[in-house]
């Protein structure tokens, strides 16, 4: 898909107050009200200036697409000139001015990290070294080659010791210490209905397949993505050495477990509702939920401190995870934990197991013809897993003070013009003004 850009005509027109000073107008709202009037449409008339000035800090009138009448296609007219300069590159599955920003500091993070990973005088222990090491250990891809799949034995040799319900819950709770979306997932958050309080929350969870509706829907599509899923698990077992005929039988017992879980998740729609997923309740209930699934020893394996209460998001589903817990043998689920494990450190392993992951997730399910450079992809998951370090070195180079007190400035400008404004809104009743400037008064300002 391409990302729209701000339709900034209809943003311009409806936003710049009446009182706008003259000197941030010029001929630039003439062109383009022009543009818009000789398509054969106006705008209800309006006269409000769509654009500020052409020194590339506005909106260009070179992405207008004057091909086609707004009346018509309106996001097209605005965007269509954009689209022509800007197409989709190979190893993205959409683009856009994120997408575009996001590339522009990639580069300035890699510049750090590389610093980083040759400083070899690094505070041990420090967040430069930190960076540094993790940076430079993703780039080795000889290292990561010779390593294989070794990195990951000893959570293969606990996932064979599976003998009952108990190990297997014993095991899905250290895979969760390691980030592995196994049956369900588990973290703390914010209590909606107190916000003083963080809590004990579980989730629906795993799935290999982006959601549930990917395991639901019966149209030709989806059809053919589950039977592309169901061979990418066929070939990664087959990377682990299994052979075809056992790899085969493989995924399909990972899609059936995986199949029983999304028919009792919540859809995507139901999932934005946050009164559909809040249901705090006391331990003791939780454990009614799921009698087979002990909380007791999923907190104590997990490293998790005991609770009183929890939010269990999604009751329903683990009503039908608990079950699912006695319905699978020991055998199936094993095959299972094997995949997700596998699944989830794919990016990090060699690169025929890197090449398989990118075949399904990006070619087949986004439409990406190329994979990222390495570095783009060690830099992504330097920040994911270690942002809040490299944020800092970030912050050094590129928000000096000086650009902090602008950005202060800019700030505190648009809080005042704001405040100016309700004090003189004609349709703001006394009451109704009081409150919203109340509500001024508490922004705070990160």
């Amino acid at each position: 898909m391409q990302l729209v850009q701000l339709s900034l005509l209809v943003v311009f027109s409806l936003a710049v107050p009446a009182s706008l000073p003259a000197q941030v107008m010029d001929s630039s709202h003439g062109a383009q009200q022009q543009a818009i009037t000789s398509a054969g449409c106006g705008i209800g008339g309006a006269t409000s200036p769509i654009a500020g000035d052409q020194s590339g800090h506005s909106f260009d009138l070179s992405d207008l697409d004057r091909s086609v009448a707004p009346c018509d296609d309106f996001y097209q007219f605005v965007n269509g000139g954009w689209f022509k300069k800007n197409p989709i590159p190979p190893a993205y599955p959409a683009w856009g001015l994120a997408q575009k920003l996001e590339q522009s500091n990639q580069e300035v993070l890699r510049d750090i990290l590389e610093e980083a990973a040759k400083d070899k005088k690094a505070a041990a222990g420090s967040n430069w070294q930190k960076i540094g090491d993790f940076y430079a250990s993703c780039m080795n891809e000889s290292q990561v080659k010779s390593a294989g799949l070794k990195p990951l034995e000893a959570e293969f040799e606990q996932i064979a010791k599976i003998k009952d319900v108990a190990g297997l819950q014993e095991e899905i709770a250290r895979l969760h210490r390691t980030g592995v979306n196994a049956l369900f997932g588990f973290s703390s958050q914010q209590d909606f209905k107190d916000s003083t309080q963080v809590i004990a929350a579980a989730q629906q969870g795993g799935l290999g397949l982006p959601d549930r509706d990917y395991y639901t829907r019966d149209d030709d599509q989806s059809k053919q993505t589950r039977e592309a899923y169901v061979q990418h698990v066929t070939n990664m077992f087959k990377l682990m050495g299994d052979d075809s005929k056992k790899a085969a039988a493989e995924a399909k017992t990972v899609m059936q477990i995986e199949m029983s879980l999304a028919q009792a998740s919540m859809d995507l729609v139901s999932l934005r509702d946050p009164e559909k997923i809040y249901h705090k309740l006391p331990l003791a209930q939780v454990q009614a939920l799921t009698p087979h699934l002990s909380w007791e020893l999923y907190y104590r394996q997990a490293g998790t401190p005991s609770v009183s209460s929890m939010n269990v998001a999604q009751p329903d589903f683990f009503k039908a995870a608990d079950a699912v817990l006695t319905s699978v043998s020991p055998a199936d689920w094993q095959i299972y934990l094997r995949w997700h494990l596998v699944h989830s450190f794919a990016k990090a392993l060699p690169s025929k197991f890197v090449e398989e992951d990118f075949n399904f997730y990006g070619r087949t399910l986004t439409g990406q013809k190329e994979m990222l450079p390495r570095w783009r992809r060690c830099v992504q998951e330097t920040d994911a897993q270690l942002g809040e370090a490299l944020g800092q070195y970030y912050v050094q180079r590129k928000f000096p003070p000086e650009a902090k007190a602008k950005a202060l400035t800019m700030v505190k400008n648009l809080i005042a013009a704001l405040h100016d404004d309700l004090a003189t809104l004609d349709w703001m009743s006394p009451a109704t003004r009081e409150q919203a400037l109340h509500k001024l008064s508490a922004i705070n300002i990160k």
